[in-house]
């Protein structure tokens, strides 16, 4: 098909753990988008902390940043979500974003302007103009987006039917209730929840019933019959907490769990055990012993099967990135991302990027629409199809490619999805607030602009060279691609 494109309107250390004993990803929904390195680094980075008009990089960015220190003239709350426009028009205006519905937002000024009834176009924030016809005096202040309940990693309690059977793929039958009174007086359900899809709920409710999950519209389900995701508490490593020795890497153990020996054989005795997904360093240099790889920890004074474990692997230098740009480096051979600033690598953590034959594009791309939460499906006659709602920090860099928190999974460091790149929700969160452009509080979603141009992202396979993919701002690849 021929391309066409169009103008955008907490760490476990290796310390305390040895020796103890669907995916996927597709372009944002239409109801979001629419109105009805090879150089090893050792040396201690600075810490990592999200970009403000204080450390911002010089340049556009910087500058609307410092627009945005301005004090609001006032709040205001989306009764629906709200478009943002580059101008106060809606017809031929460039869409920029999102604000969600129901939360406060700031404004800076309001005045009147075609096709926007009652009070007005607002000014808010990224250079953005919103119709407050059907938005709310708000007392604010505005919060980033997704809000997590306390002590929560995600900002929602997330589950699908229960298979009942794996053989003849029996699904289990889910009514749902107007809420969760109907639920109780024994009310006739309204629907039943469809299989093969996650759906969100927010919150629980327990009676002679049973347990009761309650969504955002409180609609109720008895959670008997559904299987509640447990996500993932991967997290990846901060290098000015833990450095790597000079002539070490970043490891991770991907074995259930990895057994470490006393010699790089199979036969060895084993001296320990590297728990599922503890962080070590190695020794990047293999051992070959017959049809094995081997790799030295020298922590522990033994060895480990390349198998069990997945590492950091520097690319090549990009000779474009100045010395305090942030950027991020996936390499899908050992399943890793890195956020880089400048030449050197800040954090490092395990992906799941395509697997089979929805394999992750290689190349130099930008982020062009961060959402802060999205549902996301299979595109039409999809032989995989899936329905996956509420996926938080999600990052579009390449027509329905993204990186996101996957919730449904902890099989990070291996091939998974339908060609997006997986994080667990704890580093998906974190990259999400260190990349541009920087979504304002309030809003759901952000496309990049003049002002706030997108984080640059490259995805390699070990050193070898990639194209450069970038298109020019505004401008979306909206070919269909199999990589949702």
């Amino acid at each position: 098909m021929p391309t066409t494109r169009r103008a955008v309107p907490a760490q476990r250390s290796l310390g305390c753990l040895v020796f103890a004993a669907l995916a996927g990803c597709v372009a944002p929904e239409q109801e979001l988008a629419q109105p009805t390195a090879e150089r090893p680094t050792t040396e201690t980075a600075p810490p990592l902390e999200p970009t403000t008009a204080a450390n911002a990089p010089t340049g556009e960015p910087e500058a609307t940043r410092r627009a945005e220190a301005r004090q609001p003239s006032g709040w205001r709350v989306a009764k629906p979500a709200l478009m943002v426009y580059a101008e106060r028009q809606q017809r031929r205006a460039i869409r920029r974003g999102q604000i969600e519905s129901r939360r406060p937002f700031a404004i800076y000024g309001v005045e009147p302007g075609p096709g926007c009834e009652g009070e007005g176009w607002a000014e808010v924030d990224q250079g953005g103009f919103v119709c407050l016809e059907h938005a709310g005096v708000s007392e604010g202040p505005a919060q980033i987006q997704p809000e997590l309940p306390a002590g929560q990693t995600l900002p929602f309690i997330y589950a699908r039917p229960k298979i009942l059977d794996r053989k003849s793929g029996a699904i289990a039958h889910v009514p749902r209730w107007r809420d969760r009174y109907a639920l109780v007086r024994g009310d006739q359900p309204i629907d039943v929840l469809e299989p093969d899809r996650q759906y969100t709920f927010v919150k629980t409710k327990t009676r002679k019933s049973g347990l009761m999950l309650i969504d955002a519209d409180e609609r109720a389900v008895l959670a008997k019959d559904l299987k509640i995701a447990e996500p993932s508490e991967f997290a990846g490593r901060e290098l000015a907490e833990q450095p790597v020795a000079a002539d070490r890497r970043a490891a991770w153990s991907v074995g259930r769990p990895a057994i470490l020996r006393a010699r790089p054989e199979s036969g060895a005795p084993q001296v320990g055990t590297i728990e599922y997904h503890a962080t070590l360093e190695i020794d990047p240099r293999p051992i070959a012993v017959g049809a094995e790889q081997w790799f030295a920890v020298p922590e522990a004074n033994a060895f480990v099967v390349a198998a069990d474990m997945n590492y950091w692997i520097p690319g090549p230098e990009l000779a474009e990135i100045a010395g305090d740009e942030l950027w991020i480096d996936v390499e899908l051979g050992q399943q890793t991302l890195a956020v880089m600033r400048g030449q050197s690598p800040v954090f490092v953590t395990l992906i799941s990027s395509g697997a089979g034959g929805t394999g992750t594009p290689l190349g130099l791309f930008r982020i062009y629409e961060k959402l802060a939460v999205s549902a996301m499906r299979s595109g039409p006659n999809a032989e995989d199809p899936y329905y996956v709602d509420g996926v938080p920090w999600v990052q579009y860099f390449h027509r329905r490619y993204a990186l996101h928190a996957s919730y449904w999974h902890d099989d990070f460091g291996k091939r998974r999805s339908h060609g997006c790149v997986n994080l667990s929700p704890k580093d998906a969160a974190r990259v999400y607030a260190l990349t541009s452009p920087e979504v304002p509080p309030g809003w759901n979603s952000l496309r990049e602009h003049r002002g706030d141009r997108g984080t640059l992202v490259r995805v390699r396979r070990g050193s070898d060279p990639v194209p450069d993919r970038r298109l020019p701002l505004g401008e979306i690849d909206d070919t269909e691609d199999t990589g949702g």
